[in-house]
Order: C-alpha cells, then structure tokens, then sequence
C-alpha cells in the first residue's frame, strides 16, 4: 500500500488519506507519547482560555442569560423529585409540566442529580457543569481536527478559534442556551467517532460515536438534529469518492445510526407523541424572520455584542477564515470537504424563512433558526484554521523566496494567523465583559418574593418584565406556582400563555382579555417588574391600573408591583 492511501480494516496506526490537509506528517515510534504530551497542552490552553473569558460565571450570583432560569428551575425540581418533594409532573409550570417527555432531559437531570449530593449547591453545580461543557466545545474540535490528521498546533487553533467566536460566547453568557452548549461537544465527538470508525474499518467507534449522537439529541434534541445533518453530505462524499471502501463505509453508517436510535427511542418516541399531542407551532416560522439583507449586515456590526436580537453579530476573524476555509474545502477534495457541506447547511437554516423557503415548511417551521448559526462555528472554526495554514504557509513560502531572510519568511508566515487570532481575541474579550454579568435580585423583587412567601397570598402568578426569572424564583424560593414558563413546546396550554406573552412583547395590552386568560389559565396574580423593558412593564402596569373593576393594586415597591385578579360579577 502506498503512503497515502487509507489504512486498510484493522490497520492501528493512523495513516493518511489522499487530499489529507496541509502539515499531516506520518508518524513514527514515539507518536502515541507525543500524542498524548500534545493533548495535555492543548486541553491546558483550552481550559485557561475558557476560565479568562467565562470567568465571570464564577462571580456570586445567578449565571446571566434569557434561558438560564429555565434550566435553573428543572434541574432544581430535578433535585427536589430525588430530595422526595417532586415527582413526574411539575406542579409549578403551566398547571402541570411533564418536564422529563417535554423537554430533552440530559442536561438539567445531570445537574439536578449531582446538586441532590447533601452540602453541594445547585447554582455552583450549574455552573461547573455550563463552565466545562463551554470549554468542552473546544476540546472535541481539537480531538476532531486531529482526527482529520491536522498538526496539534493547528487543531489547537481551531479550538481556540470555537471558544473565542462570540456566536459560541453569546449562547453562554447572553442566551443562557445551557443545554445547547452542552450537547454540542457530545454531537461533535460522534463525528469524531464516526470518522475514526471508517478511517480503521472497526465497528466500535462507530458504536461510541453513534451513542454519543444519541446522548447530544438527549441534551438539545435540535443541536442534535443539527449535527445529524452532516451525515447525507459525509456519506454522498465517501460514496463516490472511495468506491472501494463501500462495505466499510455501510458498516460505519449503519452501527452509527443504530446506537443513536437504541440510544435516543426511549425518550423521542414520548416526545413525539407528546408534541402531536398539544400541537404546538412558533409565532413565525423558524421563530425569526428578516431580509437576507439584515443578516449579511449584522455578521459585522460590533454594535449588536450584548444585545438580545437576531441577527446576531459573528465577527471578522471568523468570517475570513470559515468562508476561507468552505471555500477551500468545496474545491479541493479532503476529508474536510463533508464539512464545508454542513457547513453551508447551517448557515441556510440560519438566515430564516424570508431567504429559505424551506424554513416555512413543517417540521423546519418548528426550528429556532438563530442556533444555526452557532451550530456552523465548530466546523468553520476547523475549516478556516486548515485555510489560513494553507494560505499563511503559501505567504510564508513566497516571501521567503523572494526575500531570503529567515526572520522574513518567519514574519509572513505568522501575520495571517496572528491577524485572525488577534480579532477573535478582541471580540472574545468584548463579550467575556458584556456577556457574563451575574444576575441578582433586585431590592424590590426580593420584597416580592417575601410577599408571596406569606400566608393569604395563595394562588399562580404571571410575571411580566422579569425575562423568565420569576419562572424560576418563585417556585425555587417561596414554593409558588406560576401561569407561564419558558417552553411552551411541551404546555397543553401554550395557545393562551402566548396570547399573554405577545401583549408584552407587541405593547398591545388588552386588559380583559388577560384577566379572562388569567381566569382560563388559574391564575391570581400579575406582577409586573421595570427590568425589561422589551416585555412592555410600564405600559402593563399602566393598562391594569386603568381597570380597577378587573384587577387591584395588592403591593407596590415602585420598581415591582403586584396586582390581585378580581373575579368578575
């Protein structure tokens, strides 16, 4: 066999296939020690970047992000269910949430298990577990870039390049998206498996990788899906590109796809049930809608970190390097080339239903649109560090030709990756301070919930203006139900929780149609607090005022104010 032709079925050590990327060296005795002292160094720099730019998850407090309190308040019932106060339906959302057949349950049931551990507390724990997952994302682009036969330096790179890329840092530290953050290392690694699977003709990988897939769709069944579709285009590649090797490829194929369904069945058949069951469908399709236009603009509008919208910035560094990277990848055949497919995959889901038809079409109209385009970071990372080797050495090479002076040739060959690390270090900086401010209860919050923890202040709150915290704080602190929650996926009652959400969202207040909403949904309490504004509180608190035959003022601390449903006569 020549040096550059794949290893055959049982071959132990790695070789090489053709079109392998630039810098894949064969390797001799000492590799698998090399290997080894390389992986160490790279998960060393991976983990200390990590900790700098999420550090500010460490700082007391609640961790930030819009969904944060959605996955607070499940793994804390997680917990309570151990501790014998929960059970199979949480009582505290919706009137009744079959949380563990509505929501993928891998990732709150992780923490609720180990926050049950007497002494270990559940906020510290979510964090830990939100902290290494953030930085595991880095790890499995290096182990996957390895895979693929990249230099460790490089594969190293790449890594960095995920952990730094704002898409990455935003669904951390502003989005709060816990469980997608953790299921994308879990997704990645089965790729990781799946290649090794083909590369050495052994069914085994292909079974950890497909058991891998199974426990990411049991994380975030859509990050799941997501990276699920890397299989048509890694398939179609092989297919046509090493005839040869079909037997091995179905064989891989076939145990990857089958350790997923064994894995995932017990759960997605429930879920699915479920979902037809309460019918549920997003506002719009995709959940967001825009021109094309806005979204090419916003890939580099610095004035868009921090803030709570899609489209949402990417950042120059990476968009040089992935396109580079997608586009190398299309017109040089590789291993890397099924990537560069995802790739572009991801990115049409992401730019919404305006631009892709698709989008509106069921079940696509189901998904969130706005994850696609963290989906797409991993695999642009990798694609673009393979690009700017590739273009870096090509500027190395000339320059030294040209020149003849060592410290020259050294120059041109670290601008292009000095410039693009640089960039992605300024945004992951920029991000690190916006993204990662705790959150903690306000003053008048914080007399709200001793108010509700008193006697004769029974009954189911809506709250408007707290982004979800309520939904969490009020069952977590004073044991009380309330009317909304944050994923109306799984809630029988999700079409009258809507109505509701969209008068705060649109301002629109329709004051008796929320009471008789209220009435529908049991109801008793509105409570309305100045800490976001996009969820309309000033004009919430306006409209209910106006109509004292249908709600009263019962406590009022400026900032917060709670109003008492009246029945009506």
């Amino acid at each position: 066999m020549k040096a550059g032709d794949l290893a055959p079925r049982g071959h132990a050590g790695p070789m090489h296939p053709p079109s392998a990327p630039a810098g894949a060296v064969a390797e001799g005795p000492g590799a698998p020690q090399r290997r080894r002292l390389q992986g160490l160094g790279a998960a060393a720099a991976l983990l200390l970047t990590g900790l700098v730019v999420a550090r500010g998850l460490l700082r007391p407090g609640f961790p930030p992000g819009v969904d944060t309190p959605l996955f607070l308040h499940l793994s804390w019932f997680v917990r309570e269910t151990l501790r014998g106060a929960g059970g199979w339906t949480d009582p505290y959302w919706y009137g009744g949430f079959p949380y563990l057949v509505a929501y993928p349950p891998l990732s709150y049931v992780v923490t609720g298990v180990v926050a049950a551990i007497p002494g270990v507390g559940l906020v510290f724990v979510y964090k830990v577990v939100l902290l290494l997952a953030y930085v595991g994302n880095g790890g499995v682009v290096y182990l996957l870039g390895r895979e693929l036969g990249m230099r460790w330096v490089w594969a190293l790179g790449a890594g960095l390049v995920t952990l730094l890329a704002y898409p990455l840092v935003a669904a951390a530290g502003l989005w709060g998206w816990y469980s997608t953050v953790g299921a994308m290392p879990l997704g990645i690694a089965a790729l990781v498996g799946l290649e090794r699977a083909y590369r050495e003709g052994r069914r085994f990988p292909a079974l950890w990788g497909g058991v891998a897939l199974g426990l990411s769709v049991l994380a975030h069944h859509m990050t799941g899906f997501a990276v699920a579709l890397a299989l048509p285009g890694w398939v179609l590649f092989y297919l046509f590109r090493e005839p040869s090797r079909r037997p091995d490829l179905y064989r891989a194929v076939l145990t990857f796809v089958g350790a997923t369904v064994l894995t995932t069945a017990v759960w997605m058949v429930p879920w699915l049930v479920h979902l037809l069951e309460v019918g549920f469908r997003r506002e719009e399709p995709g959940l967001w809608t825009f021109p094309l236009r806005v979204y090419l603009k916003a890939l580099t509008d610095w004035g868009l970190v921090g803030q709570y919208t899609y489209p949402s910035y990417v950042g120059m560094g990476l968009l040089f390097a992935g396109v580079g990277g997608v586009v190398l990848s299309l017109t040089t055949a590789s291993r890397f080339t099924p990537y560069g497919i995802l790739v572009l995959v991801l990115v049409g889901f992401s730019v919404g239903e305006q631009a892709n038809p698709l989008v509106r079409v069921w079940p696509f109209a189901g998904l969130d649109v706005a994850r696609f385009q963290l989906y797409a970071v991993p695999f642009a990372a990798l694609l673009g560090a393979a690009f700017v080797q590739r273009v870096g050495g090509g500027l190395r090479d000339w320059v030294g030709r040209t020149t003849g002076r060592g410290w020259a040739r050294g120059a041109a060959g670290a601008a292009l990756p000095l410039l693009v690390l640089g960039s992605l270090v300024w945004d992951g900086a920029l991000a690190s301070q916006r993204l990662f401010q705790p959150y903690r209860v306000a003053p008048g919050f914080q007399e709200a919930l001793d108010w509700f923890g008193q006697e004769g202040s029974k009954g189911k709150v809506l709250g408007v203006g707290f982004w979800n915290w309520d939904d969490f704080l009020l069952p977590y602190s004073v044991r009380r139900p309330v009317v909304d929650g944050w994923h109306d996926e799984g809630a029988a009652n999700w079409r009258e929780v809507r109505a509701l959400r969209m008068m705060m969202w649109t301002g629109k207040i329709d004051v008796p149609q929320a009471h008789r909403l209220l009435g529908q949904l049991g109801g008793r309490f509105i409570v309305v607090q100045d800490y976001v504004p996009g969820e309309s509180p000033t004009k919430f608190r306006r409209a209910l005022r106006e109509h004292p035959e249908l709600f009263r003022v019962a406590a009022d601390w400026g900032d917060v104010t709670i109003f008492e449903r009246l029945s009506s006569s």
